[in-house]
């Protein structure tokens, strides 16, 4: 349980978020902090490398836990 509500607080949604909700916040998220969108900051582009990678896997452990998707 408790890896369920840090996977929903790393992008910020619900307990009850629709899956194409989901989507659309995974989407936005990876537009933000995706790495090629800070090609001239080393620094940055590791955290974003890192943040990505977080993001990444909470969206996909949230869609394999989703009703819609049993």
């Amino acid at each position: 349980m408790r890896r369920v509500l840090s996977h929903r607080k790393i992008l910020g949604v619900s307990e009850n978020v629709a899956l194409k909700d989901l989507k659309t916040v995974y989407r936005n998220l990876m537009k933000e902090w995706h790495p090629d969108k800070f090609h001239d900051n080393h620094e940055q582009k590791t955290e974003a490398e890192e943040k990505s990678k977080k993001i990444i896997e909470a969206y996909h452990f949230l869609v394999s836990i989703a009703p819609e998707t049993k």
